[in-house]
């Protein structure tokens, strides 16, 4: 299958050669249904997928599914709720690695870069310049062994050229026999804006990041999702000015701007800093790396009350109720087209599927994103009650469905006993019959329109005979005639998690409590509140989660879900089958430190393969998220990238009740211009 590289360079490849970040790249292609669309990136023959589902970066259409097609006026103003399904305990994205918080953050907070969902690139945020060069390493050197800037080969030396105005070492010549290494790419200098203040009004600085960097050294603080890459990967940050910082990684690393993009929360240094003279707590004996210090970060009452950096204010975190925001006057942005329209937004939680579109149909959602196959393609969408006020819209996001098995239960610790499972579940089958054929399969957790998804990885066939065969293999089969295998007296029976309300992982383990029946293996299901659910993923006291990854960039880092050191029994981070395997961690090992796409790309396709030959989990589909909208609300655009839209898009038309004209200077053609 041919594959579109020569794009995917544009949209991920780092310049090796210490190159200044210069902002997104450009993509004319309009992308849509009503649309050209470009070469795609994948054979869209299977899964109800279309070109414009999966062209890859390029311009997106407006309101593409929207039964009304004038062109109309953005109006400033009114509120607009969405639906969340699980609320997340709080806001603070280093503490916690869910989904609806980052989609909230996106519209709420700002980053140092911030992805770009049409270009699949980054854009400046709360930088205004990077500046990336490379690294010498000196052998033996007193005191400070590191030189950086621009390295190039001239023969028996390197030649080191300061390539950032605010890099003063000056043009060095060294000798090669005076190298330990050069890293290449792995010096970041950026420039930081210096009219962004804190919705407290404080003023953000350089400070706030070097803090924020330095949270993930106490090893009290609960970010072990995120630590390696800060901890491990970053092995120093300074400050050269309030308004400029520079970090250093230990080695060269091909996402060095996306680690630096939206995974890096900036936290307010003077509300969660105990050392920050500017805090009402102000602790002139704290020790940054103490437990005093770690507690008061996993215990802030602005974890949920956040005080952020973006257009949108925090102003209600309504336990198990809804979390909301308001515009925030002060940012200094004031391009609504940038920044968003509404005066409010809404995020409520409804973790039953069935109420969330009971309470749309209500007026009480503007926006529910997990509308069911059966009602996106049935009767339920074509009521009256459904037509009259909402439309349906639907775009493939980078999600992978999975069933993580737990490797530390004996019973699932063999892999003949997981290839048999897989082989035990008509994948195919399901997403015909459940899905509608609205779905791909899906058999690694990269994200499947980039360029590291292995498509030459296919499901193992449904085939029961084989199971039955492998799991005998293994030892179980059934010695006592109950139905159900055993070994050593121990019937194999599968306790499966789910998070409560969610439809269709109740109706997905149903049939899979039904297809492991026929090769004699037992399965019950237990649903959970989300906060139990992942209590007892990361305290490994399950056989079985089924739950799915979002993916927020086109190429993510396999590290927290794959290494070894990540699956260890008492890391709490996102490797939960526990797998721990020398192949895996040398391919991950290599891959993060490839800068060339292309060879990077086979090194993840060999990842790929391995990782699906090791069965960590019963590896399910990619579902389009299926939305209803409120036909009230305009702008909306569809992006590969979770939710599948941004709330800073929409709009109300101008005139309509609750909104205000747009400001003259704003008026216009949209971004993209199209329709």
């Amino acid at each position: 299958m041919k594959r579109r590289l020569i794009r995917a360079e544009l949209a991920f490849g780092l310049v090796v050669a210490s190159a200044a970040f210069v902002g997104c790249s450009s993509q004319e292609e309009e992308r849509g249904p009503t649309k050209g669309a470009a070469e795609p990136i994948l054979d869209v023959t299977d899964g109800g997928m279309r070109p414009e589902d999966v062209n890859g970066p390029g311009k997106v259409g407006i309101d593409l599914y929207h039964p009304d097609q004038r062109k109309v006026e953005p109006g400033m103003g009114g509120r607009a709720i969405m639906h969340i399904s699980a609320q997340p305990p709080n806001l603070n994205f280093a503490l916690e690695n869910s989904a609806s918080v980052r989609w909230i953050l996106l519209d709420v907070h700002s980053a140092l870069l911030r992805f770009n969902k049409e270009t699949w690139d980054f854009d400046y945020d709360l930088a205004t310049n990077l500046d990336i060069e490379d690294m010498v390493m000196l052998k033996d050197a007193e005191g400070d062994n590191l030189r950086y800037g621009k390295v190039t080969d001239a023969g028996d030396s390197w030649k080191i050229t300061p390539d950032s105005e605010l890099n003063t070492q000056g043009e060095l010549t060294i000798a090669k026999g005076d190298v330990e290494r050069v890293e290449r790419g792995t010096v970041l200098t950026f420039k930081l804006r210096e009219d962004a203040t804190w919705h407290d009004g404080h003023p953000f600085n350089a400070h706030d990041v070097k803090f924020s960097y330095d949270i993930y050294k106490n090893g009290t603080v609960d970010c072990d999702e995120k630590r390696f890459k800060y901890k491990d990967d970053v092995f120093r940050c300074d400050v050269i000015d309030d308004h400029a910082v520079r970090f250093f990684y230990k080695e060269q690393y091909f996402d060095v701007r996306g680690n630096f993009g939206f995974d890096f929360c900036v936290l307010p240094s003077h509300r969660f800093n105990l050392s920050d003279p500017d805090n009402a707590d102000f602790d002139p004996n704290n020790d940054p790396l103490g437990a005093k210090q770690g507690e008061y970060i996993n215990d802030h009452p602005n974890n949920t009350l956040w005080v952020g950096l973006g257009p949108y204010q925090i102003t209600d975190f309504k336990r198990d109720e809804f979390i909301a925001a308001t515009r925030y006057d002060g940012f200094w942005e004031k391009d609504p087209r940038k920044t968003g329209y509404l005066q409010r937004i809404r995020w409520q939680l409804i973790n039953d599927d069935n109420t969330a579109f009971q309470a749309l149909l209500g007026g009480n959602l503007d926006i529910f994103y997990r509308v069911k196959t059966e009602d996106y393609k049935g009767a339920l969408t074509q009521q009256k009650a459904f037509t009259d006020n909402f439309y349906k819209a639907h775009t493939y996001v980078g999600n992978v469905g999975y069933t993580t098995w737990n490797m530390y239960q004996p019973h699932l610790s063999d892999v003949r006993v997981r290839t048999a499972l897989s082989h035990a579940f008509d994948v195919r089958g399901w997403i015909q019959t459940n899905y509608l054929g609205l779905a791909v399969p899906v058999t690694g957790t990269m994200f499947r329109m980039g360029i590291g998804y292995n498509t030459d990885v296919e499901n193992n066939a449904y085939d029961p005979d084989l199971a039955i065969d492998l799991l005998a293999e293994a030892g179980w089969y059934d010695r006592d005639g109950d139905g159900i295998v055993d070994k050593d007296g121990q019937n194999l029976v599968i306790e499966a998690l789910m998070p409560s309300g969610n439809k269709a992982s109740e109706r997905f383990l149903q049939k899979l409590q039904n297809s492991f029946a026929e090769v004699g293996v037992g399965v019950s299901i237990t649903a959970l509140e989300w906060a139990q659910f992942l209590e007892r993923l990361h305290d490994r006291t399950f056989d079985a989660g089924n739950l799915a990854w979002t993916l927020p960039t086109p190429e993510s880092d396999p590290f927290q879900l794959w290494y070894s050191t990540e699956g260890a029994y008492e890391n709490q981070g996102s490797n939960h089958a526990g797998l721990q395997d020398e192949q895996v961690d040398a391919l991950i090992d290599a891959g993060r430190r490839e800068l060339d796409p292309e060879k990077r790309a086979e090194i993840w396709h060999q990842l790929h393969a391995r990782i699906y030959e090791l069965q960590p989990y019963l590896f399910g589909w990619n579902v389009p998220r299926k939305l209803a909208i409120n036909k009230k609300l305009r702008g909306v655009k569809l992006y590969n990238f979770e939710p599948g839209f941004s709330m800073r898009d929409v709009y109300y038309e101008a005139g309509t009740e609750g909104t205000v004209p747009l400001p003259p200077e704003f008026k216009g053609e949209d971004d993209d211009g199209s329709r």
